[in-house]
């Protein structure tokens, strides 16, 4: 093995100022490692790097800074800006200014449908008397079932137009919306439904037995006048009627009763807790009180029937709310009438006989 060539001085000489800074720095024996403020000291004032550094140069080592931006100064402090208000809640739709409302458009359609049946009558009667043709509207079942029908056709078409412009202003809902129609629900669930029509009209038959009945009340005088008259009253009782009485007081009365409620809830008078064992409850119980007196007069007023009937809005009323679907109420309501109808139609024959109705 040959030794190494010692190093010439020129050699040494030549050595970059960075090595003989390092070396000054780690191979003195017994000299401590400079601080931080020494070496940022010493490569201000040149001692450590290539020299001085000249203004636009970069040091080998260092990063190129990049483009800086001016951002625009917010319109006021952050510390000053408030968090968002929340939205407000929608509006209480149907409410009971809402069924004030359909009231006063029942008033008007009927006075729309009794105006053109007379006319109707005049054109066709032209040698009757007025108060002969006027009476023809309670005596005669048939053109007192065309009135009905011309007046419930006339306060559905009044109240989607009215109150269909009226929700879709304030709420942006439509009227089958607002009234939470919902066919699709009743649609699933047709069997339960009708199902469930079928077995209210056989549970409140059946109870008919324990209760004291009028022997003649004015419904069945009406189905005894003629075949062709029970007939349109059973076409009218399973159509038009469950169609327009669940509009008006599962439809529009119940949800305004219960939104009551819940508009009191929104001004903190009361909580939730209140809403659903008083509220609701309580919103049901006033709609079945003038559901069963608007049928009482065709009982005869015997508080047997209306009780039984009063106990048939509350079982509308539920299937309205749990549902939310005023189809589905319409629904069990239309084979409950159904099923009253079809018990009549089989003790009389299919309406041949309704001498036995009487008896």
């Amino acid at each position: 093995m040959t030794d190494d060539p010692p190093i010439s001085p020129e050699i040494s000489a030549t050595a970059p100022p960075e090595a003989e800074a390092a070396g000054s720095l780690a191979e003195t024996p017994g000299e401590e490692y400079p601080s931080a403020q020494d070496v940022s000291a010493r490569t201000g004032s040149g001692q450590i790097g290539s020299g001085q550094v000249e203004p636009g140069q970069i040091e080998p080592g260092q990063i190129e800074p990049g483009p800086t931006y001016d951002w625009p100064a917010p319109q006021e402090p952050l510390a000053q800006m408030q968090p968002l208000a929340p939205p407000p809640p929608p509006p209480l739709i149907p409410h009971m200014g809402n069924f004030g409302v359909f009231l006063v458009l029942l008033i008007v359609s009927l006075f729309v449908a009794v105006i053109g049946i007379v006319v109707v009558l005049h054109f066709a009667l032209p040698h009757e008397a007025a108060n002969k043709l006027i009476a023809n509207l309670t005596q005669n079942i048939l053109v007192a079932m065309s009135m009905q029908g011309v007046w419930y056709g006339c306060l559905w078409g009044l109240t989607a137009l009215v109150l269909g412009l009226w929700w879709k202003t304030v709420a942006g809902v439509g009227f089958l919306q607002g009234i939470q129609w919902n066919a699709g629900v009743a649609k699933r669930r047709f069997f339960l439904l009708a199902g469930a029509g079928l077995a209210t009209g056989l549970l409140v038959t059946l109870a008919g037995n324990f209760v004291p009945m009028p022997k003649a009340p004015p419904i069945l005088e009406d189905l005894t006048k003629s075949p062709l008259g029970a007939w349109a009253l059973m076409i009218f009782g399973v159509t038009l009627a469950p169609l327009t009485e669940e509009l008006a007081f599962r439809g529009l009365l119940l949800p305004g009763l219960i939104n009551v409620f819940r508009w009191l809830q929104r001004k903190g008078s009361i909580g939730e807790e209140t809403v659903r064992t008083i509220g609701i409850p309580l919103s049901i119980v006033l709609t079945s009180l003038p559901f069963a007196f608007m049928h009482a007069q065709q009982v005869s007023f015997s508080w047997g029937p209306v009780l039984l009937i009063g106990c048939v809005s509350i079982i509308l009323c539920i299937v309205r709310l749990r549902t939310k679907s005023l189809a589905s109420s319409i629904l069990v309501h239309s084979f409950y009438n159904l099923t009253l109808f079809t018990g009549l139609l089989i003790q009389t024959d299919g309406f041949r006989h309704l001498e036995k109705l009487k008896g």
